[in-house]
C-alpha cells in the first residue's frame, strides 16, 4: 500500500516557517496543542521538525527565558536533538512502520524535497486496528499465536 492513502495534505498541516522566531513557534504549538511541527521554507521545502523539547533545551542552555531572547531568536538557530525521518511519495506503508514507532508523524516529500504533507501514526494504527477488528479470525489466530510463543 502506498503512503498517499494515509497522507494529510500540506494545506491541512500546521507548520512553521524558517523565518519564524521562538515566540511564534511556541504560540503555534500552544494554540494547536502540539509537541512538534514541521519547518517549511518559502519554496515549500521541508527543513526539519522542531519539538518543544528542542526549544526548552535551547533556552535552558542559554540560561534565559526572557522575552527578548524568545522574540529575537530565529527557530533555525535552535539545535534539534533528533531528526525526523522523511518518506518519499512512492514509499510503501510497510517501510514507514518502523519509523512510526518513534515519530508521531512522518513528513512526506517529493523528489525535490518539497513538503507534500504528513503521515500520522494515529491514522496508520487506526486503519490497522479497523482491519484487524473486521477479521475476527485473524484476531483469534493472533492471540493464540501469542499464547503459544510464551
Amino acid at each position: 500500500m502506498n503512503i498517499m492513502f494515509f497522507i494529510t495534505p500540506k494545506k491541512d498541516v500546521i507548520s512553521v516557517s524558517d523565518k519564524d522566531n521562538i515566540k511564534t513557534v511556541l504560540k503555534t504549538l500552544n494554540e494547536h496543542k502540539f509537541s512538534s511541527v514541521p519547518i517549511i521554507n518559502a519554496e515549500g521545502n521541508y527543513l526539519g521538525t522542531i519539538k518543544e523539547g528542542d526549544i526548552l533545551w535551547y533556552l535552558y542552555q542559554k540560561s534565559s527565558f526572557n522575552e527578548r531572547l524568545i522574540e529575537t531568536t530565529n527557530i533555525m538557530d535552535v539545535p534539534r536533538r533528533s531528526t525526523n525521518v522523511t518518506a518519499k511519495v512512492d514509499a510503501n506503508v510497510e517501510d514507514l512502520l518502523h519509523i512510526l514507532i518513534s515519530q508521531n508523524f512522518v513528513p512526506a516529500i517529493d523528489d525535490s524535497n518539497i513538503f507534500i504533507g504528513i503521515i500520522k501514526r494515529r491514522d496508520v494504527i487506526s486503519y490497522a486496528y479497523d482491519k484487524i477488528k473486521s477479521d475476527e479470525g485473524y484476531m483469534a489466530d493472533f492471540f493464540h499465536a501469542k499464547k503459544l510463543s510464551r
